[in-house]
């Protein structure tokens, strides 16, 4: 038969159609009622057995309805015919589906258990739709077990709302504790007497449930203080899990999986609350309960503050500050209050340039000058910190600031003052305008042990700026060592080479000769040494100077591999430059002009081509020169391409640094120095290991159009 969709008239039709449709199913039967439709599979036979039959051949029984105190028998019992029973409030609709047919009521007398007429269909089209409306509502339902435990547990319509009625007030508390496995409360002194002098056997009720295995307990959050010590041994001795937390919001609640109570109120030594908030509402759940564990993390254990405050210790608060602007306010407010000292580390330079923009600057002069405070500041060094410290200094003539290393730089600032109270700021963005959008958490606290620690830091830092200090110091003197040291070489080696050189041309002697040379060939040495040890001073302290002219950089580059491919015949070795690597260059151009200094830049070309010669025995040294637009400058890469052992992973990073090598031959300074020429002329300079074989210098040099 052709697939068709037609009315079913009767009743007793309607039956057998259905029973037809288990009989044939052989997958799964998705069925949708009304509230009203499970006791008819439950009593009547036909249906019930009918369910059973498909269940025995493995066809799979979902079915969706509304379950309430009037169904609520007959749903439990349906639990044991379906494979899955799920709960939708207000379902409206009655329907089943097989693989391929469809059934429904098209006229429901609510009067009447079954309708007089059906609609049914085995066409796709309309099963396939009945099936895409079951299975939303099957998405949005909920399992049947978790639904007959709230009605039997007397669940009620979810709602909030206050009352003020003095009974209800009690019904509504006592109720809580009664379907409640665990309670999570936050109160204050007279909430927890309140509890004990009204609700105490309720409390014992939830915290016997957890004995049996059957709860949760009772977790108590509150301000813990000397006279509240008394009635918080008495609860923790009836096994509440019980935290202080110092700064409490000015509420009162009670929460659970059931529900919400929570008041304002203070109740004093105990008091009866006049109003409250109740509510079984999932999201207010949800929220306080979400509210109760954060404090519950930020608490510390009843015993410990106990202790602390029986044994008169120092209590060990500390404060979460999340708000910037309350952050920056609490630091201020401390400068403010300070009356012996003020140390402060700044995270970085821009910490500090932010808060002057604020106005610290007054502050701190108003702390030194007219309360007599003491003040030390570290600032991390940068090119920053010299500007700032000197415009510190003049709004602040009796401050001591010291640098530290940038290598120490922090990601936090630390104020400490009169070794009593200290804030620690979280560098959050150090690229932001202001302190407000800079800063992320900070903490502050009174606690002395905190604060001594913090202050054992900033002594350990004070002490590692006055080192740094003595360094610059020192490594100032060691470049001036050097400078003179080169300059006094230069001048006795000039005589010693020209006096060699005249003796050389007078004797005949061949043994005196060879002597000769070795004094000539050492004092060369020497003043190649002098000459090195005066381009490191001149680089490091920005002072080389460069005598620029315009060249064509391509004819300079190539004169120079021209002159190492004759001295480089008799080894055997070939350097290619690839100047056809230039018809990239548009227009027919041929020469590159630049504005350099063509000493220096030989200079870099010839120590670049000396390492390439050096490590390069075997195969060939390509020189490589393009052209390359850079932010809309034009620029000659100059690459060196060497087939030697390539560079030691070690030296890599570091290659451009003074000293860095591995071999025994040369000083260590010629990359450096190299590097130092390149920057003076606006371009830079790096090296790559290649990836087969070898290695590859390159650098880069600003060129007219």
């Amino acid at each position: 038969m052709q697939p068709a969709t037609r009315v079913i008239f009767g009743k007793s039709n309607a039956i057998d159609t259905e029973l037809e449709i288990f009989k044939k199913a052989k997958k799964q039967i998705d069925t949708c009622m009304t509230y009203t439709r499970p006791s008819l599979a439950i009593s009547i036979k036909q249906i019930r057995d009918a369910f059973l039959s498909a269940k025995r051949r493995g066809v799979k029984l979902r079915y969706i309805t509304e379950i309430n105190h009037h169904n609520f028998e007959d749903c439990k019992a349906l639990l044991g015919i379906v494979d899955e029973l799920r709960h939708l409030d207000g379902v409206k609709t009655n329907f089943m589906i097989s693989e391929e047919e469809y059934l429904a009521p098209l006229i429901q007398d609510k009067s009447e258990a079954i309708a007089s007429e059906h609609i049914y269909s085995d066409m796709a089209q309309i099963v396939e739709h009945g099936r895409c409306i079951f299975d939303t509502l099957w998405s949005k339902s909920i399992p049947a077990e978790e639904r007959l435990s709230q009605i039997q547990e007397n669940a009620i319509p979810q709602e909030t709302k206050i009352l003020d009625n003095h009974d209800e007030i009690i019904k509504q508390m006592i109720h809580l504790s009664e379907v409640s496995s665990g309670l999570l409360v936050v109160s204050n002194h007279g909430g927890m007497q309140l509890t004990y002098n009204s609700f105490l056997e309720q409390c014992k009720n939830v915290l016997e449930k957890q004995k049996r295995g059957k709860g949760e307990g009772i977790r108590w959050i509150m301000r813990i203080e000397k006279d509240s010590i008394k009635l918080v041994k008495k609860f923790l001795k009836l096994g509440v899990k019980i935290r202080h937390v110092k700064n409490l919001a000015p509420i009162n609640f009670a929460v659970s999986t059931n529900g919400l109570v929570a008041t304002v109120e203070e109740m004093k030594g105990g008091g009866m609350i006049q109003n409250l908030l109740t509510s079984n509402e999932r999201s207010y759940i949800k929220h306080f309960t979400s509210m109760f564990e954060q404090l519950w993390k930020e608490g510390v254990d009843a015993r410990y503050r106990i202790k602390d405050i029986e044994e008169k210790v120092g209590i060990a608060e500390i404060e979460i500050i999340r708000n910037p602007v309350d952050s920056i306010a609490r630091g201020w407010d401390m400068v403010k209050s300070a009356r012996k000292e003020i140390d402060v580390l700044f995270s970085s330079s821009n910490a500090l340039k932010r808060q002057i923009t604020m106005g610290a600057l007054s502050l701190l002069k108003n702390a030194s000058e007219k309360q007599k405070v003491k003040i030390r500041m570290l600032l991390p060094s940068s090119d920053k910190s010299e500007e700032l410290i000197e415009q510190t200094k003049f709004n602040v003539p009796k401050i001591d600031i010291r640098t530290i290393s940038a290598n120490l730089e922090t990601k936090i600032s630390i104020l400490v003052v009169d070794s009593k109270q200290c804030l620690i700021l979280e560098l959050k963005d150090d690229n932001q305008d202001t302190s407000y959008e800079a800063v992320g958490l900070s903490t502050y606290s009174i606690s002395p042990t905190i604060i001594s620690s913090y202050l054992a830091v900033y002594e350990s830092f004070w002490r590692q700026a006055e080192l740094f200090e003595k360094m610059k110091e020192v490594e100032l003197l060691e470049k001036d060592f050097v400078n003179i040291a080169a300059h006094e070489l230069r001048n006795p080696i000039q005589p010693i080479i020209g006096f060699s050189e005249l003796l050389y041309s007078k004797i005949d002697n061949r043994e005196h000769k060879r002597l000769l040379d070795e004094v000539i060939l050492n004092a060369r040495r020497l003043e190649r040494l002098a000459r090195l040890m005066l381009d490191v001073t001149r680089i490091e302290n920005n002072s080389l100077v460069l005598t620029r002219e315009l060249v064509d950089a391509s004819k300079i580059l190539n004169d120079i591999v021209d002159s190492y491919n004759h001295k480089l015949e008799e080894k055997n070795a070939e350097i290619i430059n690839e100047n056809t690597k230039l018809t990239i260059i548009q227009n027919g151009i041929k020469n590159i002009n630049a504005m350099i200094d063509r000493i220096r830049i030989t200079q870099v070309f010839c120590n670049i081509l000396d390492n390439a010669v050096s490590f390069s025995h075997h195969g060939k040294i390509n020189v490589i020169l393009r052209k390359e637009k850079q932010n809309g400058q034009n620029f000659l890469i100059v690459s060196v391409k060497d087939m030697g052992p390539g560079i030691d992973s070690e030296i890599l990073p570091k290659l451009f640094t003074k000293f860095a090598s591995k071999s025994d031959m040369g000083t260590g300074l010629g990359l450096f120095i190299s590097k130092g020429i390149v920057e003076a002329h606006g371009g830079k300079i790096w090296a790559e290991n290649n990836p087969d074989k070898g290695a590859t210098f390159s650098f880069s040099l600003p060129i007219d159009k």
